[in-house]
C-alpha cells in the first residue's frame, strides 16, 4: 500500500477552538467550506460541534452533506445561486446569503420562517455584497421577508495585517453602518479574531484558525501533518540532470530518493527547491514536482533508506514558511489534499 497519508489529530481542533474563545466573547461560527480544507467536514462537525454557534458552506451539497453530522445552523456562504435552491434552503432550513439584489427577486415564493437570513454588505472588499447605495432599500426589502433571524455581515480583506488601513476603514464603515440596527451582526474572520478586536460583533467566523498552519503565533497548533516514504534511492554523478526537462542539475555527487507524491495529491506544481524532513533533518526537492512523485536530494547521506519517512509537514511545522517556499497560500496547501491521500484521524 503507498504510503503517502494525512494525519488529522481531532484533539487540536478543539485546542484552536479554546484559543479562539480567549480573544473574543463573541459566538463562533466554524467555516467548514471546501470539506474542512480537506480535513474532512463530518470529522470536523463531530468534533467541535459542541463548542460552536453554527457552520458555513459554499455550496448546497456541501450543507447537505453536513447536515448529516450537525443540528446547528449551517449557512450558504454565497446564498442560491439559482432562485430554485431556495426550494431546498426551505426544506433543510439552512441559513442563506443575500448579496446581489437578484437573489431576492423570487424569495417571496419560499417559507423561508425556519431560516435566517444574512444581509452581506460590500464595505470595500469589492467581490460580494449590497453596495452601500442600495443597502437602505435592501433593508426594507429583506425586513418583509419572513425569516427565523436576520444577520447582517460583511468580509475583510486584509485583516491578517494588524493595523492594516484598508481593514481598519472596513471595520469602521460596517460598524457606523450597522450601529442603529437591531439584527445581530457578524464581520470577524480569523485574522480578525486576534488582530482587530473592534470587528467581533455577535458572530465570528473563524476558518484557517481552527485548522492551523496560519495564526500559530496566537497559540492554534496544526491540526494536520503530511507525509510520505521514500521507495527509491539513486546515486547520482555530479553534472547529471534530474526530472523533467532536466531542470535540476546535481553539483555534486549526491543520492536522489523519490516519494511517491505529486501533484495529482494536491501539492502545488513547483519547479523551486521545497524543504522537507527526514529523520530529524531537513533536505531539498530535487526538480519539478512531478504528478506522482516528488525527488528529494539527499546529498550524500547515505543513512538515508527505503522506507524512511519523509514529512512534508508536520504538527509542529511553520507550514506559511512551507507555502512560500511552494510560491502559494496556506490555503491552496490544505485545501487541495486530494482524495486519494490516506487520512488517518487521531484522537
Amino acid at each position: 500500500m503507498r504510503k503517502t497519508e494525512l494525519k488529522i489529530n481531532l484533539s487540536n481542533l478543539n485546542h484552536n477552538i479554546d484559543v479562539i474563545k480567549k480573544f473574543t466573547n463573541a459566538d463562533i461560527q466554524a467555516v467548514v467550506k471546501a470539506n474542512s480544507y480537506g480535513l474532512s467536514a463530518s470529522e470536523v462537525a463531530k468534533t467541535i460541534d459542541d463548542q460552536v454557534e453554527s457552520f458555513s458552506v459554499i455550496t448546497l451539497g456541501e450543507a447537505i452533506e453536513l447536515r448529516k453530522y450537525t443540528n446547528k445552523p449551517i449557512l450558504l456562504l454565497q446564498g442560491v445561486h439559482e432562485n430554485k435552491d431556495y426550494e431546498v434552503i426551505q426544506d433543510q432550513n439552512f441559513d442563506f446569503v443575500i448579496h446581489s439584489s437578484w437573489q431576492l427577486e423570487k424569495i417571496k415564493n419560499y417559507d423561508l420562517s425556519m431560516t435566517r437570513l444574512w444581509l452581506k454588505i460590500n464595505t470595500g472588499m469589492n467581490r460580494l455584497g449590497i453596495d452601500l447605495h442600495e443597502f437602505e432599500e435592501t433593508l426594507k426589502i429583506i425586513s418583509r421577508v419572513d425569516t427565523k433571524d436576520k444577520i447582517l455581515m460583511s468580509h475583510l480583506a486584509a485583516s491578517s495585517i494588524k493595523d492594516d488601513p484598508q481593514t481598519t476603514k472596513q471595520v469602521k464603515l460596517f460598524n457606523e453602518v450597522t450601529k442603529n440596527i437591531e439584527y445581530k451582526k457578524s464581520l470577524a474572520n480569523s485574522g480578525a479574531i486576534f488582530n482587530f478586536p473592534e470587528a467581533h460583533n455577535d458572530i465570528v467566523r473563524p476558518g484557517i484558525a481552527i485548522y492551523g498552519g496560519k495564526y500559530n503565533e496566537f497559540g492554534t497548533k496544526n491540526v494536520s501533518s503530511l507525509s510520505s516514504e521514500i521507495i527509491s534511492i539513486r546515486p547520482v554523478k555530479s553534472g547529471t540532470k534530474v526530472g523533467y526537462d532536466g531542470s535540476w542539475l546535481a553539483e555534486h555527487d549526491c543520492f536522489i530518493g523519490s516519494i511517491p507524491i505529486g501533484y495529482g495529491d494536491g501539492l502545488p506544481y513547483s519547479i523551486d527547491p521545497v524543504t522537507v524532513r527526514i529523520n530529524g533533518k531537513n533536505f531539498k526537492t530535487a526538480g519539478k514536482v512531478n504528478m506522482d512523485l516528488l525527488m528529494i536530494n539527499l546529498e550524500q547521506d547515505d543513512t538515508i533508506k527505503i522506507g524512511d519517512t519523509v514529512q512534508i509537514w508536520g504538527f509542529d511545522s511553520d507550514i506559511s514558511k512551507l507555502s512560500d517556499e511552494f510560491n502559494t497560500i496556506t490555503y491552496n496547501l490544505l485545501a487541495n489534499i486530494s482524495g486519494r491521500v490516506s487520512k488517518n484521524y487521531l484522537e
